[in-house]
């Protein structure tokens, strides 16, 4: 199979029938053998890295062929129901996940100041109340 980028077009063999995922810090990266993925930086640098390997059919020259005439043509190449499922699932699986408040260390400090500032006034009424009457 043929790829181009830019300027510059290469053949391209798959290595194995996967491709890897490696996942930190919000980036991805996208590797054809695991040795590769396990080697790159995104994983050596991150502690918390994840590779997720993920099967891949290769399509024959084809079915490549009829997607390049295809896409050519300008026909529209979508699969709605495979997206709406796609979609409805992942929506799921965000409702069931409970999301923490992030509450501040400045706020935290902010509610205890007005909390001493409100004692404090507390305190000033209650002694000048004691004061006048004795």
């Amino acid at each position: 199979m043929k790829v181009t980028w830019g300027e510059w077009s290469a053949d391209v063999y798959p290595v194995e029938p996967f491709v890897y995922e490696v996942v930190a810090d919000g980036k991805k990266e996208f590797y054809q053998a695991a040795w590769d993925a396990f080697c790159s930086d995104l994983h050596m640098n991150n502690i918390n890295a994840k590779i997720i390997r993920i099967p891949v059919i290769p399509i024959s020259d084809d079915e490549i062929k009829a997607e390049s005439i295809a896409f050519e043509l300008g026909e529209k190449r979508d699969y709605p129901n495979a997206i709406k499922e796609f979609e409805d699932v992942k929506a799921k699986e965000d409702s069931n996940i409970k999301s923490k408040p992030n509450i501040k260390f400045s706020e935290i400090m902010s509610i205890l100041a007005i909390v001493v500032w409100l004692i404090c006034m507390t305190i000033l009424v209650i002694a000048s109340i004691i004061s006048n009457r004795g």
